[in-house]
């Protein structure tokens, strides 16, 4: 199981995109209608009033489970993993929405951060509170943990739109850069594959085709941070293959610059 949540402004774009996409299903609401998006929006805006001058008062979830859970899930179970969610972080207006368009069973949770009375549902360190949360129900519920994207389990054949070219970014990515010595490099060789790297002071960004995305969010590993760390371990590597005995060299230094980094080494 892996859970993924952010916060946005805009109630109308969020049930839109969750309602109305293929093969939608809402299975669940707390203070909602249910029968279509306009409605359900109208009601989040009509709690959200309440507390005008939170900014960001849209809560977006994705639940998604391990390709080994896929017979498991029902929409029994996911409706109560969704309760037992929304105690935990004491949303009170929700709605739990299931996706079957996807190479894994996910399903969605929109709740308003604003309470009945007003108050502000706190999203102070929502993911690793969400990620803690999901270990604890992987063992209620007896389901994996689900791993980072394993392109051996996906059937790339039944994704489409963004998540098709997503994995195609993916899967280029995890080919080329461990044999990438620079970002230059890892440019030219992604777009062998059609796509475009966008590297500025902020952040890396991939696009192919019609399709942008952050870095970030083709994988977490895929960071700016993270990407130049591959590739100075590549470089290193190929230096300590290329020039006999800096391996030693370089081991010893570290240990000389742990000391200094101390205050000084001890004689």
């Amino acid at each position: 199981m892996h859970i993924k949540t952010k916060t946005g402004k805009s109630f109308g774009g969020c049930v839109r995109y969750c309602m109305e996409k293929e093969k939608a299903e809402v299975l669940h609401t707390e203070g909602l209608r249910m029968d279509s998006a306009q409605h359900m929006t109208e009601d989040f805006n009509l709690v959200r009033k309440v507390n005008p001058d939170l900014g960001k008062a849209v809560w977006h979830t994705n639940i998604s489970f391990a390709a080994e859970d896929a017979k498991k899930v029902t929409d029994e179970m996911m409706i109560s993993i969704a309760k037992d969610y929304a105690a935990k972080f004491k949303l009170e207006q929700y709605a739990v929405i299931r996706h079957k368009d996807a190479d894994k069973e996910h399903f969605h949770i929109i709740g308003n951060r604003v309470g009945y009375d007003g108050h502000t549902v706190s999203d102070q360190y929502c993911g690793s509170r969400g990620e803690e949360l999901a270990r604890r129900l992987e063992k209620k519920y007896e389901l994996h943990h689900q791993q980072g994207k394993r392109l051996e389990l996906t059937h790339q054949e039944k994704l489409h739109g963004k998540d098709k070219v997503k994995y195609e970014i993916y899967a280029a990515v995890q080919k080329e850069l461990p044999q990438s010595k620079s970002i230059a490099e890892l440019q030219t060789k992604l777009q062998t594959h059609g796509i475009n790297t966008i590297v500025k002071e902020q952040g890396l960004s991939f696009a192919k085709g019609v399709q942008h995305f952050k870095a970030s969010a083709v994988d977490k590993g895929f960071g700016l941070k993270n990407i130049l760390k591959t590739i100075e371990n590549v470089l290193t590597k190929a230096l300590e293959k290329a020039i006999p005995g800096l391996k030693e060299i370089n081991i010893v230094k570290n240990i000389f610059q742990k000391g200094i980094d101390r205050g000084g080494m001890e004689m």
